[in-house]
């Protein structure tokens, strides 16, 4: 039996900007947007894989995701989706008090840097925030084994839930 991944990535920003003067009003209103639509494959704008979890980290704890055995329970099974290119990652910060960060980055062993430049480099994701990173076009390689652990750390004082979503190849 065969899968098929169909995906979308979406991000936009829409605002209104307005500036009261003394005969009318100037308004500037817009929107940003992000769209794009993957089919299934391994090949540039293509995705066949996807890892999604809702996961809770206690105070100053770490935890390091094996993109090369990612555990994810699917209808009614358990199976091991093993990434070997990352084409997208939505983590979403769900605490809603300021200081509650969450550190993305910096595995001490086998660190997976992706989007991120050298060895160490992390990002922050504060509270009620998210990170989206895309590189649909040729993906972020993960090399089992070698480079394949995304260490995300709780910097705060309570315990944070986030949200994640990890879209990519199998080869």
């Amino acid at each position: 039996m065969s899968d098929t991944l169909s995906s979308e990535i979406k991000a936009s920003l829409g605002w209104l900007f307005q500036d009261s003067l003394n005969l009318g009003t100037v308004v500037d209103s817009s929107l940003l947007e992000y769209r794009q639509l993957l089919a299934d494959g391994m090949l540039a704008d293509q995705a066949d894989k996807i890892w999604h979890d809702a996961r809770t980290l206690p105070a100053g704890a770490s935890e390091d995701l094996v993109l090369s055995a990612l555990p994810l329970s699917l209808f009614g099974d358990s199976v091991v989706i093993a990434l070997a290119n990352v084409r997208a990652i939505l983590l979403i910060n769900t605490a809603t008090t300021a200081g509650e960060d969450l550190v993305v980055g910096g595995a001490t062993s086998r660190e997976w840097r992706g989007p991120l430049v050298a060895s160490g480099d992390r990002l922050i994701v504060p509270a009620d925030s998210c990170l989206l990173v895309v590189n649909k076009k040729s993906g972020w390689p993960v090399v089992a084994g070698l480079s394949d652990k995304l260490r995300v750390s709780n910097s705060g004082s309570g315990d944070i839930t986030y949200k994640i979503a990890i879209l990519g190849t199998s080869a």
